[in-house]
């Protein structure tokens, strides 16, 4: 059965609208719009399925959707983030504590894969490193309520989750073994994107600044794009690229070395800066849109009639987040909330997941686990969003002793 254009459109629309409803209703309630945005592309498959409609073209196109997405994301939140003297010690935290969370949540996983599930050793990692990730665009959108320094931490350690569980998983995928050179491995990528990375923004910034044309900030974006896709044939995180990008582009003054500093006009490229943050924030806001809603669609609800799904995917939830809260607990020395609950999974780890080659896949966890996991993990959030509440600052205080004197 065909469908007409008109109705096509009219979808369109209407999703998109839809979703930004969902999100100014996230701001509200801290309730996550993907969840809405992929009840809807379930809700839908039930319709075409009924119909006798078929999309097969949808699960072909959600890769490479969501690796755009992916992208838009981590640079929509690098360009949101200073880099000041004070804050090193906020960075450190938050990329060790993305790294040991996840290397505990892939050992923990693993050992449950390979004992609870008699899945081979190898099969075991492959399918546990795509479950201990956090999602940056799940995070950080989610974030946005809270202070400051939680905020900032949040979008740092998200992003280095991202990075380092694509670079970890696509060393596994290419080496059967695993051990001590995977920290040399990262070391050396990690000098090198970062020297292409200093050269690609410099030489992109100084390109802004010369164009004169009215449509110029997609250029950038469509650089980071070309250098993502060569990153991945050639099994580089590429996705360190964009988020270092975004780091100098909202940082110049500070992080590029002085005698590059020099030749910026660092008021235009506060403009520019200004400019890129609006689109890249509403790109990334309709490519997350549809991948969700997309990947929905390709959700067959009469495959999740299992009760065994819902107990391996609780069981997978309750790993992720005792871990996550034990470290916290001892390594964090003042309030570990709201942050020990923001722990989502989503476009990253559907990404991965999908990236697994069909002989190392896994009846026992497929992408009907993942969705449970996606959910119960989103449904943490929400519970650790809403019972948290913001501390006061000392302005918010001096404003409340103020009106309580007034009164009296």
């Amino acid at each position: 059965m065909d469908i007409q254009t008109e109705w096509v459109l009219l979808g369109l629309g209407l999703i998109t609208i839809f979703s930004y409803l969902f999100d100014l209703l996230a701001k509200r309630t801290k309730f996550p719009s993907v969840i809405l945005l992929v009840l809807i592309g379930i809700l839908v498959r039930l319709y075409t399925d009924a119909e006798g409609l078929t999309f097969p073209v949808l699960e072909d196109i959600l890769p490479t959707l969501g690796s755009i997405g992916l992208i838009l994301i981590v640079l929509e939140g690098a360009l949101e983030l200073s880099t000041e003297r004070e804050k090193l010690g906020l960075i450190i935290r938050a990329f060790f504590s993305s790294l040991i969370i996840m290397l505990l949540t892939v050992t923990a996983l693993t050992i449950l894969f390979y004992y609870g599930f008699h899945m081979k050793l190898y099969i075991s990692i492959v399918n546990a490193i795509p479950l201990s990730i956090i999602s940056s665009a799940v995070a950080i959108p989610s974030s946005m309520g809270f202070a400051t320094s939680k905020r900032e931490f949040i979008i740092y350690e998200s992003s280095f989750s991202d990075i380092i569980g694509i670079i970890l998983f696509n060393h596994v995928l290419a080496n059967r073994t695993f051990g001590p050179e995977i920290l040399v491995y990262f070391g050396i990528e990690t000098i090198l994107v970062l020297a292409v990375t200093v050269v690609c923004s410099f030489l992109l910034i100084k390109l802004l600044h010369r164009i004169e044309h009215k449509i110029k900030y997609f250029l950038p974006i469509a650089v980071l794009i070309i250098l993502y896709a060569l990153g991945k044939m050639f099994h580089i995180s590429s996705l360190m690229m964009v988020f270092f990008f975004g780091l100098f582009m909202a940082n110049s003054r500070t992080l590029f070395p002085r005698r590059i500093r020099k030749f910026l006009d660092h008021e235009q490229v506060d403009v520019n800066l200004k400019q890129l943050q609006l689109l890249t924030g509403e790109s990334a806001f309709l490519i997350r849109t549809f991948f969700f809603l997309i990947f929905g669609f390709t959700i067959v609800v009469s495959k999740m009639g299992n009760p065994w799904l819902l107990i391996w995917g609780t069981i997978i939830v309750v790993i992720i987040f005792a871990i996550r809260f034990a470290y916290l607990r001892i390594m964090s020395k003042g309030r570990i909330t709201p942050e020990v609950f923001i722990a989502p999974r989503g476009l990253i780890n559907i990404l991965l997941f999908l990236s697994i080659p069909t002989a190392l896949l896994s009846d026992v966890i497929n992408q009907y686990v993942l969705l449970i996991v996606f959910i119960f993990s989103l449904l943490v959030m929400i519970w650790g969003g809403i019972s948290w509440k913001k501390p006061k600052s000392g302005k918010e205080i001096i404003e409340e002793v103020r009106e309580i004197s007034w009164n009296i």
